[in-house]
């Protein structure tokens, strides 16, 4: 069969059916069906991953039992934290919780491809939440007894006692950074599973994707972009001098999305309201400013990192753990996709144009 020319980085191209989710260049994005601002508005954390892995939302019973599953498979083996000690203090965040993952496909003693995703699921916001900490020798942060999953994610994250809507906005971020269609870390998962590799090779392909500042890494580097930023009077300034760098502004554009992404549309809201209810909009003006500079400039607007990473910097969350928060809860979605994988599965092997050269004949060393 002829191979068919794509276009570089498959932009607009299908590569597989799926049931899981639908980012649309209107601004749109769907769950199941289920629109991203209805999920936001009403539904837990836990009911948007059941409805993620079983395309429908649960009964009560089936919440509660989803949700205990979570709080009761969440306990780490020592040993996991011991070889993520082993890398020392300047292991890179991506690489300590991508260990741990390799480590419990050997550790974990599951037995079903269901309980060994349950698992990597429970477990990944105690690694995500320990992948500073761990490597550099401190004690592991567990998670508590009570609360949901972003509750107990969020007590590991960070020693501050959390107001109930910062609680409720982490909640919602977390919402959202759970899945978005064939992002560049759930095609990696579905391409692992073609070869039907266990969840943990999967999930571990799948966090390497994330060490990039394409993917995981951009809401890391928007917030440091704000940071040199500092004030609002100094948007106008900023941009220019970065755009004469010949340096990106990260945190927006998006391969979807050209009039705005609905993830950061609500954030944004967010922010504003963290912000007024603290007394201090500094940070909110800045994004803004920014914002409307870049759309005045480019024509391009802010994603989901632009607006989740000051959110996370109020919440005070060390920087480097928000692409492993991005992991937390995008390992949802990987499941996800791992199974629609597996369920009609044909090896994902693409074909490719070789332009290299032709016609050469070896040279014996002796005579180069």
């Amino acid at each position: 069969m002829e191979a068919v020319k794509v276009p570089r980085g498959l932009a607009g191209v299908s590569v597989a059916d799926t049931r899981i989710s639908k980012s649309s260049a209107d601004g749109s994005l769907v769950y199941r069906g289920y629109p991203i601002a209805d999920l936001a508005a009403n539904a837990s954390f836990e009911e948007t991953a059941y409805l993620v892995l079983n395309g429908k939302l649960p009964t009560r019973g089936e919440l509660d039992s989803f949700a205990s599953g979570i709080a009761r498979r969440s306990s780490l083996d020592r040993r996991v934290f011991d070889i993520m000690g082993a890398l020392g203090g300047g292991a890179h965040p991506i690489d300590a919780i991508r260990t741990g993952v390799s480590a419990l496909g050997s550790i974990d003693a599951e037995q079903s491809i269901q309980d060994k995703e349950a698992s990597i699921e429970s477990k990944m916001p105690v690694l995500a939440a320990n992948c500073l900490r761990v490597p550099k020798g401190e004690p592991p942060r567990l998670p508590g007894k009570t609360g949901g999953f972003a509750d107990r994610l969020l007590q590991m994250l960070t020693p501050r006692e959390a107001s109930e809507f910062d609680r409720w906005v982490f909640e919602r971020v977390l919402i959202f950074y759970m899945e978005h269609d064939m992002n560049a870390s759930s095609f990696t998962v579905r391409v692992v599973a073609s070869t039907l590799a266990d969840p943990y090779a999967a999930a571990s392909a799948g966090l390497a994707s994330l060490k990039g500042p394409l993917h995981g890494g951009a809401n890391e580097a928007a917030m440091e972009m704000l940071l040199r930023a500092k004030d609002p009077e100094n948007a106008g300034p900023f941009v220019e001098a970065t755009f004469r760098e010949g340096r990106k502004l990260m945190g927006f554009g998006h391969r979807v999305y050209k009039q705005f992404d609905p993830r950061a549309r609500l954030c944004k809201e967010y922010l504003g309201e963290m912000t007024k209810k603290r007394g201090d909009d500094r940070i909110y003006r800045l994004c803004d400013a920014i914002e409307r500079e870049m759309w005045e400039k480019k024509k391009i607007p802010p994603n989901l990192d632009y607006y989740a990473a000051p959110i996370f910097y109020l919440l005070g969350i060390e920087v480097p753990l928000y692409t492993p928060i991005f992991a937390a809860s995008r390992v949802f979605g990987w499941m996800a996709h791992y199974n629609e994988q597996v369920e009609e599965n044909k090896l994902i092997r693409p074909d490719s144009t070789y332009v290299g050269h032709a016609g050469r004949s070896y040279v014996p060393i002796e005579k180069r």
